[in-house]
């Protein structure tokens, strides 16, 4: 086999520690390993590389400078990056199992302060979904995010959810069981992703996906599947940065009475004042507060 071109540009559709595959300039897959510890790479990043003589692996020499990065904390409260240079983060979620919303708040919350496009995906639209579910659906059109209907079945009920990836990178994300697999198999074809059902015994969804791997769909549309979660703390620098992942709390912080109110102790607060008057829902009030308490004690 001969050289690679050492500027020869690629894009990162899985990642596994050191190790990965890489789609080339011309759309082809090669698995890749990365030059020096020091390097690291996720799904979505654009890297350069080159193939040495007698290998069947690319060797990734550069990786480029990001747009975005989705980011969280992990146990130990490290740095992780989950995938990179995202135009749109899909967070699904279904009537089963029951929904996190604090979970679903801080994809959200993540979503906007990445500079990155939203999208509520409910997904078992043929399951009844009880009034809790639909109120909280309803919150979240009122706060300006889209919200979509979805059934992953081959009826095309996924219709219009694949139109809205057309010319994006996006990215699915959500509790394990909410069906992100199954809309997977749906969209890209072929069962490119297993399907797993909910555990009988506890009624929370069992990880059916281990890694983050990129599809290639029509109409430039890549759409990147990731292993359900129940825990997830974005990466935020600081806790004054939280409320601007909040729509409807940057709406009325233009009223406090500070210009750097923090919408907790402070004095003459319309954030305070609306949640007290039934302008604000008291749960994403309650969410932005945990939030905001998580950040200020990871970078204390």
């Amino acid at each position: 086999m001969t050289d690679g071109n050492p500027d020869s540009a690629g894009v990162v559709v899985a990642a596994f520690g050191n190790r990965g595959k890489l789609e080339t300039a011309d759309g082809k897959t090669l698995p890749y390993l990365l030059k020096g510890r020091r390097l690291k790479a996720v799904c979505g990043d654009r890297v350069h590389w080159t193939q040495p003589q007698q290998s069947h692996e690319a060797l990734v020499t550069e990786v480029l400078s990001r747009d975005n990065a989705l980011q969280r904390s992990d146990r130990k409260g490290r740095v992780e990056t989950v995938a990179a240079n995202l135009t749109q983060l899909i967070v699904v979620l279904a009537p089963t199992p029951e929904p996190d919303l604090f979970l679903i708040d801080r994809f959200l919350c993540a979503a906007t302060l990445m500079d990155c496009n939203p999208l509520l995906v409910c997904n078992k639209a043929d399951l009844e979904r009880d009034e809790s579910l639909q109120a909280a659906l309803d919150e979240y059109r009122q706060f300006g995010y889209r919200v979509m209907l979805t059934c992953a079945n081959p009826d095309g009920e996924v219709a219009d959810l694949a139109r809205l990836l057309a010319g994006q990178t996006s990215m699915l994300v959500g509790q394990s069981g909410v069906g992100k697999s199954s809309l997977i198999n749906v969209l890209v074809g072929d069962g490119a992703a297993a399907v797993g059902a909910l555990s009988d015994a506890s009624g929370k969804g069992k990880h059916t996906t281990s890694a983050t791997i990129m599809h290639r769909l029509a109409d430039g549309a890549r759409l990147i599947d990731s292993p359900g979660v129940r825990e997830f703390v974005p990466i935020i620098g600081t806790s004054s940065e939280v409320q601007l992942g909040f729509p409807e709390i940057v709406a009325l912080a233009d009223q406090c009475r500070f210009t750097n109110c923090q919408h907790q102790r402070e004095p003459d607060c319309a954030v305070k004042r609306a949640c007290a008057d039934g302008g604000l829902s008291p749960r994403r009030y309650a969410s932005y507060k945990r939030l905001k308490t998580i950040t200020s004690a990871g970078s204390a």
